[in-house]
Parts: structure tokens; C-alpha cells; sequence
């Protein structure tokens, strides 16, 4: 069900995709919680509303899901439904990013490169846009590594390559 949920998504049957994922998220299912929040987020097949978006990534997020990790820390990074609060958007960036999310990498990368929520460090920020970018599904993330690497001497390069390497073999869990 959750994957015929995906299809009416992408076939832009909001109204179906709802009506699959809300048992599924009503049971606990963190993906389908994730998903709901997006539909209410976006107002497909519901209308608009925040707070139930708000609910739905916090449920996801709290159930480990990356995806809705990575949701929730954006609205706490852009004030969105939730007071902003920079250190919070870090902490659930970092909890997506250390399942291999490339979309909370990248913007734990930003986090990191911006100095918000998380003390500045351009290279931990050309690490995370590193192993976003190896992914392949996250169009900026290369440009940002590319942009930070070359304003640094070659040995923080260096150390960004072995960060990223030691950070991959760890399975995202020791990465610094």
C-alpha cells in the first residue's frame, strides 16, 4: 500500500494517494506519516494546512523516519509552522544525514557552511555536500562542494576526502 500510494502520487492522484497512506500512518507507519505531511504541506488531495503538516513530521521524525527527519528540520529552519530555531533544523538534518539521506547531508552541509545552529566549518560543510553529491539526487550539492573546496588549501581538501571516506565506511554514524 505504501507503494501504491507513491503511484498515485506521481500519477497526481492526491486524492487516492491520501486515502492509501492515512491507515498506514494512523497505524504508525513513519514513511506514510512523512508522506501525509507532504500532501498537507503542499495542499494535494487536502487543503493546505500547517499544523496538520507540523503533526505528521513530527510523528515521522520521532519514528526514525530520514525522510521526515530531513522535512521536520527544514521547517524548523524556516520558521515554517514551527518557531525558527536553527539548532533544532541541525540536530534533525544530522539524524536523516546519519541514515544516508542525501537530502538531509546536503542540508546539514548548509547548516554547516551558513554557521546555523552549528558553529561554521566549511569543512564539514564540503563533507556533507561530499556525500550528498556521490548520490546524485540532491542538483546543487556538487556545485557547493566544488565552490567550498576551491577556496581552501589543498590540505583541508585532503581532510575533506578523508572525512567523507571514514564517514561512508562508518555507515554515517562517524562523521567528523
Amino acid at each position: 500500500p505504501l507503494m501504491d500510494g507513491g503511484d498515485f502520487y506521481r500519477q497526481g492522484d492526491y486524492a487516492h494517494a491520501l486515502a492509501t497512506w492515512q491507515p498506514l500512518a494512523t497505524q504508525g507507519n513513519a514513511e506514510a506519516q512523512n508522506n501525509l505531511g507532504l500532501l498537507y504541506l503542499d495542499g494535494k488531495g487536502v487543503p493546505s494546512n500547517l499544523p496538520e503538516a507540523v503533526h505528521y513530521f513530527q510523528l515521522s521524525a520521532a519514528a526514525g523516519s530520514a525522510l521526515g527527519q530531513n522535512n521536520l528540520g527544514g521547517l524548523y529552519r524556516d520558521g515554517n509552522g514551527l518557531p525558527r530555531d536553527f539548532a533544532r533544523a541541525a540536530r534533525w538534518f544530522a539524524a536523516s544525514a546519519s541514515q544516508g539521506n542525501s537530502a538531509g547531508m546536503y542540508n546539514l552541509g548548509l547548516m554547516y557552511e551558513l554557521g546555523q545552529g552549528v558553529k561554521a566549518d566549511p569543512i564539514e560543510a564540503a563533507m556533507w555536500y561530499d556525500l550528498a553529491a556521490e548520490q546524485n539526487d540532491v542538483p546543487n550539492a556538487a556545485a557547493h562542494r566544488d565552490a567550498l573546496l576551491q577556496q581552501m588549501p589543498p590540505i583541508n581538501r585532503t581532510r575533506v576526502r578523508q572525512m567523507a571516506v571514514a564517514c561512508r565506511l562508518s555507515g554515517y554514524k562517524s562523521c567528523r
